[in-house]
């Protein structure tokens, strides 16, 4: 089961974090999704039908997007504002990776690590995710973060999608899930998997 608080992480950017965490709230409509932080736009929180904590112009890594508009993230801020638009069922997804900068000083496992709660992390199902969800995995431990779960998202699948789903089952000792590429539809069949997701 997805816990009732949880932050959505990436291996990476672009490997479908909006997609998993529309899912999760489409299986669950009481249950708050945010997007703290948003670069190059706000259709990542259109998508999770999420309000918009810092919305920067370009798509960048948030420190270097703010830099470019003369101005800088601030983590406490953007703790506030979870912190403020949270309820007891939430799903916050952050930006890019785990490593990504918010400013020259924190990235996301930092705002991760002020939450606390456990990390479900997305990876995209295509050749070298097992090395990147492995890291990304250790990386959340390391933090002293519980990971409650791995989703391998089908958005690009090539020959290693053959095997990448056993394999990281294998490898990995956490749920792992595969889910369909289905961000160009909200509609029922999404909600369905979302509800079989953990």
């Amino acid at each position: 089961m997805i816990p009732g608080r949880v932050f959505v992480t990436g291996t990476d950017t672009d490997v479908g974090k909006s997609v998993i965490c529309a899912a999760i709230k489409a299986a669950d409509p009481g249950r708050v999704a945010l997007k703290p932080v948003a670069t190059g736009g706000d259709a990542d929180a259109k998508l999770i039908g999420s309000p918009i904590g810092v919305s920067l112009k370009e798509p960048l890594s948030p420190h270097r997007a703010a830099e470019l508009e003369g101005t800088r993230i601030s983590l406490t801020e953007v703790v506030a504002w979870i912190r403020k638009h949270q309820g007891d069922r939430c799903v916050v997804e952050g930006v890019g990776g785990w490593r990504v900068p918010l400013d020259w000083d924190h990235d996301v496992s930092d705002l991760a690590a002020v939450l606390g709660w456990p990390v479900l992390v997305v990876a995209a199902d295509r050749l070298g995710c097992l090395s990147h969800t492995r890291l990304t995995v250790d990386a959340i431990r390391g933090r002293g973060l519980r990971v409650c779960g791995v989703v391998l998202n089908r958005r690009s699948p090539d020959h290693s999608s053959e095997h990448n789903l056993d394999d990281l089952e294998r490898l990995l000792d956490v749920p792992v899930r595969a889910f369909p590429h289905l961000d160009w539809i909200l509609d029922p069949v999404l909600a369905e998997a979302g509800t079989t997701l953990f």
